[in-house]
């Protein structure tokens, strides 16, 4: 069978890793569609060297290049793509314009999507695709279904992720003796009406005998922060073990923050976005979504072991014991489907 995932955001490299590696494993033959986005076709074809990498729209933080190029333009591309290729089924995450093309030529498709606040957007996927997936913010409806987990999980889980302490020493600092900081940019339609550069404008509120590293979307602007701060350059090895590491994340980016919150680190979502999915990890005390001034009380209990109660380990144990193992659930259910 030929199988096209396709990709048009970093977190979804991650999430497809082990999948794809599954269905390659079973003699499938496996094709990659890739939004142009910053480093993404870079960083693409280093985790996934050996596949077939197909390039399929351009993304440049402007309206029209999302609206024409990231997704009239690219509906085109991926219909010529999926006849040339004969691709047989296909697997996103919230990529309506490919469910379009694979539906328009009778092809399933399944969508993944953890933001069911989009209505607009759900509605689309809903339309275009065989099964849309959610994480269980949504009650199953005709072809929405769920599964027990958050999608960062099917790379996240102590199955498929063991932190390396190699990962962390090219980046002089020990373990837990540094936080983790993520600033995105706002320019993206998730994005648009939130503040930018939050962390920037209120960078004087981590303590400076903090160690700091930080990933930082907009490099334009690094010059600006503290000078004593580490910053990552993309691609970077490995940043699962250096979120793993740290004693806190911090992150105006919904995905990394939950990402640190199943890595088992007290994580702060400083965003202003309100997601049913975040609300999960809210609910188990692993996630704060709390306004980046109002901080400093919580970075003052997590530096003094009095946030949570519960170690490393046993947070990730619990989860892993509550949880469903994605990879292994899409792989068994992609095999009813064809």
């Amino acid at each position: 069978m030929k199988i096209l995932f396709d990709i048009s955001h970093p977190a979804h490299i991650n999430f497809f890793k082990t999948i794809i590696s599954r269905f390659h494993e079973d003699g499938n033959e496996i094709y990659i569609s890739v939004l142009q986005r910053g480093k993404l076709l870079e960083i693409v074809k280093k985790e996934f060297n050996g596949y077939v990498i197909i390039k399929s729209g351009r993304y440049r933080n402007n309206k029209f290049s999302i609206i024409i190029e990231a997704n009239l333009f690219r509906f085109f591309l991926q219909l010529f793509n999926i006849i040339h290729y004969g691709i047989d089924f296909g697997l996103s995450v919230g990529s309506f314009t490919f469910g379009a093309a694979m539906k328009l030529l009778r092809k399933k498709n399944i969508q993944f999507d953890d933001d069911p606040e989009r209505k607009l957007h759900v509605l689309l996927e809903q339309i275009t695709a065989t099964i849309v997936f959610f994480p269980p913010v949504v009650k199953e409806r005709k072809n929405i279904r769920t599964f027990n987990a958050l999608k960062e999980w099917s790379y996240l889980s102590p199955k498929y992720f063991s932190p390396n302490l190699k990962s962390i020493e090219k980046h002089c600092v020990k373990p837990k003796e540094y936080i983790f900081i993520r600033e995105v940019q706002t320019k993206s339609l998730n994005y648009s009406s939130q503040a930018s550069d939050t962390i920037l404008l209120n960078s004087k509120i981590i303590p400076k005998d903090l160690k700091v590293i930080l990933s930082l979307e907009d490099k334009s602007k690094k010059n600006l922060y503290p000078t004593e701060w580490i910053i990552l350059e993309e691609p970077v090895d490995d940043i699962h073990s250096l979120i793993y590491y740290s004693i806190l994340m911090i992150s105006t980016g919904d995905s990394m923050a939950r990402e640190g919150a199943m890595l088992g680190i007290p994580s702060i979502y400083c965003g202003n976005r309100f997601m049913n999915a975040n609300q999960i990890l809210i609910d188990k005390g692993l996630l704060f979504h709390i306004p980046i001034s109002e901080t400093s009380q919580l970075i003052n209990d997590v530096m003094n072991n009095n946030c949570c109660k519960l170690n490393q380990n046993t947070i990730r144990d619990q989860l892993f014991n509550q949880w469903t193992d994605l990879p292994d659930y899409i792989y068994n259910f992609v095999k009813t489907l064809t």
